[in-house]
């Protein structure tokens, strides 16, 4: 009899799960026409195409992108197989610069976007569609779009998110907003943009790790950490070069790469299907960029839990001088994957965690070396360049303003051009210019490669440190703070399709 009764209660918990749905709430784009890279648009269209193959048909899906439906350019691409005229280059790194003149601009050509991408149209999307959720219903949040950072000394992870007109949208806000949604409704966020890490606190009240916990079941991965920023934006079309955080880690769910590539291994755990979890942790692997990326659970366990110093009276506790071997053999089997994965990549296996953020140190100083002799390098460029332009304006004063009627002839008419470049490339110091040209060039590359093994350094760390946190949290912390970071965890852990 009792059995019975039970089962209508059974069967109301199994209809209100399945009546559980999911809403795709979408925030792209940049700031203006200039900060509005066509990969952006890609990644809107690449994300889409995840949506359709994994969630239901009639899942609700709501874009906001730079200035909405305006039929106004908004976007910046770069034409394959399009060069800059020469003398539009010698004007540019004579009398501007060089930057951006390969750009070009078009309206954007998305589909189903609602409105403008602005702090307001986000908040009234809260007030009118997220209240509209019910309990067991999850939103699924990406931000594809540019970052600031924190205007608040007291709180570093309070960054923003660049939208459109440059307005901006504060962690701190966003954290509000998802506080409103009604109970029961989870959240799960990727965010690519520059300082994105900051956002990892939204799984404090206000945003704010001082704040309790979120009792609501909220998780994110976002490309880089709260004081750095991200890979990614470019006015390149194509998606070949394409190496950011949301690329690789929509394309572990997904299953295939933007490019229709087939994905396999980021299944590291042997479960027969793909967590958000290890959708992370095959970004970490794949992409070869300066994002150092970031989960919630990371987050939490940095604020929650503590690793052994050499002040610390515990012994027990894990911290960077514990031996790898010993971590590697309490790690779950996706941190295993990662840290494994990192040294092969890396190139040998650092001792302890102690190692490898002195390596990443190391490569930080060489970082600012670089920097300091593009210092130099800028004085003796600037020199140069200086030289040239003097001699173009004595011989054609209309250059004094690069705007004057007889300035925009000397790009316009035929014979003026030509001769303009012919004075140009006749200059004594021609040749030194374009070599330092190309040198600054080779600089900024060295800068960017020291930048990526930096950050393939401090993956590691963090990988490493995250293990540490994790067993030493039952240590430190209360039953309530370690069930709070289990349930982060299985969060972290569930797929894109609930199907």
């Amino acid at each position: 009899m009792r059995s019975c009764l039970l089962l209508p209660v059974i069967l109301f918990v199994a209809f209100e799960h399945l009546s559980a749905r999911d809403h795709v709430l979408t925030i792209g784009g940049g700031y203006s026409p200039a900060g509005n890279q066509v990969s952006l648009e890609r990644n809107v269209i690449f994300f889409e195409k995840l949506r359709a193959e994994k969630l239901a048909d009639d899942t609700p899906h709501d874009l906001y992108f730079a200035d909405g439906t305006s039929p106004l350019p908004d976007l910046q691409f770069r034409r394959e197989g399009w060069e800059v005229p020469t003398a539009n280059l010698f004007m540019g790194g004579l009398f501007g610069s060089e930057r951006g003149l390969s750009n070009h601009y078009r309206n954007n050509e998305l589909e189903g976007v609602r409105d403008v991408s602005s702090p307001q149209a986000v908040e009234r999307w809260f007030r009118e569609e997220g209240s509209k959720l019910k309990e067991g219903d999850r939103l699924i949040l990406y931000v594809t779009s540019h970052g600031a950072r924190s205007s608040n000394k007291e709180n570093k992870f309070n960054t923003k998110i660049w939208m459109w007109d440059r307005r901006t949208l504060e962690a701190s806000r966003l954290a509000e907003l998802i506080a409103d949604l009604p109970g029961g409704v989870s959240v799960m966020t990727v965010m690519v943009q520059c300082y994105a890490g900051g956002f990892s606190h939204l799984i404090f009240e206000e945003n704010n790790q001082k704040k309790e916990v979120s009792k609501r079941s909220i998780c994110g991965f976002f490309a880089t950490v709260c004081d750095r920023e991200a890979a990614g934006c470019t006015p390149d079309v194509n998606e070949a070069n394409y190496d950011e955080f949301s690329s690789h880690f929509w394309a572990a769910l997904r299953g295939k790469t933007r490019t229709g590539n087939e994905v396999a291994d980021c299944d590291y755990d042997g479960s027969g299907r793909v967590s958000f979890e290890e959708a992370h942790a095959y970004a970490i692997l794949t992409s070869r960029n300066i994002d150092i990326p970031v989960k919630t659970s990371g987050a939490f366990l940095r604020v929650k839990s503590r690793l052994h110093s050499a002040k610390e009276e515990d012994r027990d506790l894990l911290g960077l001088e514990t031996p790898y071997a010993e971590i590697l053999e309490q790690a779950g089997k996706v941190d295993r994957a990662v840290l494994e994965g990192l040294t092969n990549r890396l190139g040998e296996k650092p001792v302890h965690g102690a190692f490898a953020a002195q390596k990443a140190s190391e490569f930080m100083k060489k970082i600012r070396k670089v920097e300091e002799e593009k210092k130099g390098h800028k004085k003796r460029l600037d020199g140069a360049r200086m030289s040239i332009s003097r001699s173009m304006r004595n011989r054609w004063p209309d250059l004094e303003n690069r705007h004057s009627p007889g300035a925009v002839r000397l790009l316009s008419e035929e014979k003026l051009r030509g001769d303009f470049v012919e004075a140009v490339e006749k200059h004594p110091r021609f040749e030194e210019w374009e070599r330092l040209k190309e040198e600054r060039a080779r600089l900024n590359d060295r800068e960017l490669d020291l930048s990526r093994e930096y950050a393939d350094w401090r993956r590691f760390v963090r990988a490493f440190e995250n293990v540490a946190y994790a067993i030493n949290l039952e240590k430190v912390a209360d039953e309530e703070v370690v069930q709070a970071y289990q349930r982060l965890v299985e969060a972290e852990q569930e797929e894109f399709s609930r199907n």
